[in-house]
């Protein structure tokens, strides 16, 4: 029970600033180009009359599921007159086999849920951070800018070395910050100059960092793969500009993080309306054009375990692959392959050979809805029509179950997890199935990850779909990370808008310390900067003798500034636009009281 109550305060953390909306409550229904054709009576199977909230946690030390009481003697023997037959010949039985037997293999969960050995260390926001986009991953970024910066500097002329110079390590990771800043202040969609404005309606700490023609410049030359061969690996690879960042990133999910017992596999879309091959329409997600992305999720933490990306009909080559659901859910589930957990799915993944699949090959066991036109389901399910009744099919390894929670409306699930006629008693005069209440529990963490990417997203609009990929895997990042600092740390109590703030700040800390340096920034800029990074004040300056001025050793030489103070250490003169002024007693750190009447 302890470890429960740790797992619900912890994902109460990501979720509070979430808002709840009734109309986003989630269905059961996937939008799907190459689902099969519906037969002439149609069942509607798109939703469950479901009163579980969308943020409810699995707590199966909680649940309170009972079963049906069914003589002995009725599960023991089941003759072959009482079955169900679908129109394929997959027989059903109406009683399910003997229940009180030793737990089955498949229902054993290998491997301890958590964050892995690797991870375990990690607790600042940086730290956690790092661990899903890293140095190498940023290397290649600054090493593929830098090339399309170079290239667009030989078409330029202009004076200004700093807007239009390469970019460093630092300050790449400083763009990164203000990226996360800009989603934090619900911003990221924001005209830029009202960020960088500066009457008092902009943010400081943009300003601060970086001019705003200098944050434009980077974020519109960064590149993620080697221009000069793109075209050869175009020919066999639709994602090669994000091949390579995308892969590392998803291999660092998976090597820092062993899930729960229950997962989730649905789809996300990434909004975007430029031009791109593998572009998808999902009139029932919020962006309805955009990338479509496959995911593996933790339906408890909402950790994102796999990732694969729908490309559409790939060239001929490695990465040509089959588009099929079956062949979609095999890919996914290769990280937790025999490790005895489930999958929770909608009807565009579910099927009976799908189910099979998982169970004999890769020891997983699976719940999901189906679709009313599959073969397997006897037409007496489809018949039934009496409000909150339930029909129950069974074999050894699954269970069929019809539930109707609305006049004309019909729910079909299958389930390899469910092996008995069990009723959840606390949803009433509905009756609901347990097979529909575990599914409404673990169906939303891929939703709920949704969610979690628009409350603070990073992206901003683009016409170069790898950009926005990129925007994708820095939200996806900042929801695994706070996950990781979580598991290793629950005493941290700071929540997910704090750890994004904190995280943008460490991002743009050593580049703010290199800047603060600059002796061509103003000196009201550069105070502001040491205020902001806790830098301390230098020694104060003095005069020299009456008529005694020599030019600022700071400014250029074209300038010929003449001055009369000199540094109070290195005795050299400097102007007062590169003095810091402290009286006598702070430098000396004697700080008089004041004195009071």
């Amino acid at each position: 029970m302890e470890r429960s109550l740790q797992d619900r305060e912890i994902v109460s953390l990501l979720l509070e600033e979430v808002d709840e909306d009734p109309e986003d409550d989630i269905v059961f229904d996937s939008s799907d180009e190459e689902s099969d054709e519906v037969t002439e009576e149609t069942y509607e199977t798109d939703s469950i009359d479901s009163e579980e909230d969308l943020f409810k946690i699995v707590d199966d030390e909680n649940s309170s599921d009972s079963e049906i009481d069914v003589p002995l003697s009725e599960l023991t023997s089941r003759p072959s007159g009482r079955t169900y037959k679908g129109k394929d010949g997959t027989l059903w039985y109406k009683l399910p086999a003997r229940s009180n037997v030793r737990t089955r293999s498949e229902n054993i969960v290998s491997g301890t849920p958590g964050v892995k050995i690797l991870a375990r260390d990690a607790k600042t926001p940086l730290e956690c951070f790092n661990l899903f986009v890293g140095e190498s991953m940023l290397l290649d970024i600054l090493i593929h800018t830098n090339v399309r910066i170079r290239r667009t500097r030989l078409g330029l002329n202009t004076s200004n070395d700093y807007a239009y110079a390469e970019v460093g390590m630092d300050e790449l990771k400083a763009v990164i910050g203000l990226i996360y800043l800009a989603g934090l202040y619900k911003s990221a969609r924001q005209n830029l100059q009202d960020l960088w404005c500066n009457d008092g309606t902009g943010i400081p700490i943009f300003a601060m960092t970086m001019s705003l023609r200098r944050f434009i410049f980077i974020v519109n030359h960064l590149r993620f793969d080697d221009v000069d061969t793109r075209q050869e690996r175009l020919s066999q690879d639709r994602l090669a500009p994000f091949r390579k960042l995308f892969e590392e990133f998803v291999s660092r999910c998976q090597q820092h993080y062993t899930p729960f017992e229950n997962l989730t596999l649905d789809e996300e879309l990434v909004a975007f309306r430029g031009r791109c091959k593998f572009r998808q329409y999902l009139p029932n997600k919020p962006g309805k054009y955009g990338i479509k992305i496959f995911a593996l999720v933790d339906a408890k933490t909402f950790y994102s375990l796999n990732l694969e990306i729908y490309l559409g009909e790939q060239p001929e080559g490695p990465y040509k692959v089959s588009n099929k659901p079956h062949d979609v859910v095999d890919g996914l589930v290769a990280p937790v392959s025999q490790s005895g957990r489930n999958i929770t799915m909608d009807n565009w993944f579910t099927s009976y050979p799908t189910y099979e699949h998982l169970l004999n090959h890769h020891k997983l066991t699976a719940v999901g809805t189906m679709k009313s036109n599959k073969t397997c389901i006897p037409e007496k399910f489809k018949t039934n029509s009496t409000m909150y009744s339930s029909q129950f099919g069974f074999q050894k390894d699954m269970t069929l179950v019809s539930y109707v929670p609305k006049p004309r409306k019909k729910v079909f699930l299958l389930s390899s997890l469910h092996h008995d006629v069990e009723i959840d008693l606390q949803s009433g005069e509905k009756q609901k199935p347990a097979v529909i209440t575990f599914y409404n529990k673990t169906k939303s963490g891929v939703d709920n990850v949704d969610k979690l990417i628009r409350s603070y997203d990073v992206s901003r609009n683009s016409r170069r779909w790898p950009l926005t990929l990129f925007f994708w895997l820095l939200n996806s990042a900042g929801i695994n990370a706070k996950i990781i600092q979580m598991l290793n740390f629950p005493d941290i109590k700071n929540n997910r808008r704090n750890f994004i703030k904190d995280l943008g700040i460490a991002l743009i800390e050593s580049h703010l310390k290199t800047r603060q340096k600059n002796t061509r920034l103003s000196t009201d800029l550069r105070k502001r900067i040491a205020d902001r990074i806790g830098l301390d004040e230098g020694p104060p300056v003095k005069k020299t003798a009456p008529g005694v001025r020599r030019r600022c050793y700071v400014c250029t030489s074209k300038k010929d500034r003449k001055t009369q103070y000199i540094c109070e250490t290195c005795k050299s003169h400097v102007c007062l636009d590169h003095a810091i002024f402290q009286c006598g007693n702070c430098f000396k750190g004697n700080v008089p009281e004041n004195d009071e009447d």
